[in-house]
């Protein structure tokens, strides 16, 4: 739990760090027009820094619907 916890806060802070605001943790971020194309290649090449993870570019509106969507491709592909 407290793993879980710590993701979400990680997730959001590197969300608040890319967008220069803070979004909630199943806030939909495409659709809401939060994230537009050049903040999601920056969110994906943050993303393969910091956890290693690489987001295929057929999955990145998925994967960054929301910051729960990222924060579970995360668990699943940390390398």
């Amino acid at each position: 739990m407290i793993q879980e916890i710590e993701m979400e806060q990680e997730i959001l802070a590197l969300f608040e760090k890319i967008l220069s605001r803070k979004v909630g943790f199943n806030d939909e971020l495409i659709e809401s027009d939060i994230l537009d194309s050049i903040l999601a290649v920056d969110m994906v090449l943050e993303v393969q820094d910091v956890y290693g993870c690489m987001i295929p570019p057929t999955e990145v509106a998925t994967v960054l619907k929301t910051p729960a969507d990222l924060a579970h491709f995360i668990e699943e592909n940390r390398s």
